[in-house]
């Protein structure tokens, strides 16, 4: 079984990226496979380490609910990373 295999398989979630997190990853999403206990926070943290200790903040979504850092995650669901967004 191929990466991709195991990463559409039922124990995946799709993850949505916007703004300056959609340029770090180039897509705008993709289906990421869950390690055992993940929660929004760590996946975060999995898919964007932190460069000299500092990370991008941003605000978390499942399922189209804003959430904690602490939410677990369950198969199917649908992760959305909201970086702040500047404008005037």
């Amino acid at each position: 079984m191929d990466e991709r295999d195991e990463a559409s398989g039922p124990g995946a979630v799709t993850v949505r990226y916007f703004a300056v997190l959609r340029e770090r990853r180039g897509r705008d999403e993709e289906r990421v496979p869950l390690a055992a206990g993940d929660t929004v926070g760590g996946l975060y943290a999995r898919l964007f380490p932190s460069v000299d200790g500092a990370r991008l903040p941003v605000g978390f979504a499942v399922n189209r609910a804003l959430v904690g850092a602490d939410t677990p995650l369950q198969a199917g669901d649908e992760v959305a990373f909201l970086p702040p967004l500047g404008g005037g």
